[in-house]
């Protein structure tokens, strides 16, 4: 009995996101099981997505939200926004919010 773990590290970046998604399906087609997934910014948004359904039909629905991205769902600036947050009224110069869209869409409560 083996004591080697597989752990699938996915690195923050925004577009190598994207590579990820390529990286899953080859490794899923290779038969490769991970026993734990970690990432960092984009690289968690992938991974919590990829081990709710760590198999083809998984990378396939992390393909579709990735298809499905624009500019709008993640650099959404709007001049207001700018202004608010450049005199303290807002905690962030971009909100999230949009993001969360094509995600919430492919994925179960």
């Amino acid at each position: 009995m083996s004591n080697q773990r597989t752990a699938f590290v996915l690195a923050g970046g925004g577009s190598l996101g994207a590579v990820q998604v390529c990286t899953l399906k080859a490794l899923t087609r290779l038969g490769v099981v991970s026993d734990c997934v970690v990432g960092a910014s984009v690289g968690v948004i992938n991974g919590a997505c990829f081990t709710m359904e760590p198999n083809e039909q998984g990378v396939t629905r992390l393909k579709r939200i990735w298809l499905r991205l624009r500019w709008a769902n993640i650099f959404p600036f709007s001049a207001a926004s700018s202004v608010l947050a450049a005199f303290g009224r807002r905690d962030h110069l971009v909100t999230p919010a949009p993001l969360g869209v094509p995600i919430k869409s492919e994925l179960p409560d």
